[in-house]
């Protein structure tokens, strides 16, 4: 039941209000494959806003998909939640987005080991022109960041940052942009730790939210942005964060 609000008839108690979620992919560590199910950062918070408002049940949680489509499916309907996304304007306009923020992230230029480049701003970057091509994953919030940062050379046609990677090894673009936490288990994963190297400059800091889509219920909206201020009152969000900061 995708139950918004609705309450059960003849004196029982209301079942649960089910939020439908998705697993996404390339997301670690928000979303994590273990042996046993998925874990991670938003599957802590899920369980915490569950625990906190047990009216409240995110179900689909195991279930893999890429963020352009766990996207396409909240407009139409079909999903009513995503953790953790920058807020940026049209996201703001397509979605209802609880004022807690969920967790911090820092953006870096992962590069090839091999390469002494060295850079600590975005205009150094813009200086190598062609030479300075951005691999960012397509789909993710910090296309448009780049993109409006201006004059910079970016390629987003890989959504995955195992692709990614590989490009950057293949030649096909000088710096892949990807946060903390999160990149160190992506290095990890592409079995390539030893041929790239993380530049130490932070260019980037980002809030991510909870989105919620624009058909979800008032009742619903309010008991999850209720769970979400408890928990950041009560200092769990910031244990969950710092649970998965080194991943």
């Amino acid at each position: 039941m995708t139950a918004f609000g609705l309450t059960a008839k003849g004196g029982w108690a209301s079942e649960p209000t089910q939020v439908r979620v998705a697993a996404q992919t390339d997301s670690e560590p928000k979303f994590i494959a273990q042996v046993g199910g998925v874990v991670g950062n938003c599957i802590d918070i899920f369980r915490a806003i569950e625990k906190i408002d047990p009216d409240i049940k995110f179900v689909g949680e195991q279930r893999w998909m890429p963020l352009k489509r766990i996207e396409a499916m909240v407009g139409a309907r079909q999903l009513d939640a995503i953790c953790g996304l920058i807020r940026n304007e049209d996201r703001l306009a397509a979605y209802k987005i609880p004022e807690t923020p969920l967790f911090t992230v820092t953006y870096h230029f992962l590069v090839r080991a091999d390469d002494p480049i060295n850079v600590k701003t975005l205009d150094e970057v813009r200086r190598l022109k062609d030479d300075g091509v951005i691999l960012v994953n397509g789909g993710s919030g910090p296309v448009a960041t780049l993109k409006n940062a201006g004059h910079l050379k970016i390629d987003s046609a890989a959504s995955s940052s195992s692709t990614n990677i590989e490009k950057l090894l293949a030649g096909r673009g000088r710096f892949f942009y990807y946060r903390q936490p999160g990149l160190n288990s992506e290095i990890r994963k592409s079995g390539h730790a030893s041929k790239v190297r993380i530049l130490p400059a932070t260019f980037d800091s980002q809030v991510f939210y909870m989105m919620l889509g624009a058909h979800v219920g008032k009742d619903a909206e309010s008991k999850i942005s209720q769970a979400l201020i408890k928990l950041s009152e009560s200092g769990e969000l910031k244990q969950i964060a710092d649970k998965w900061a080194t991943y």
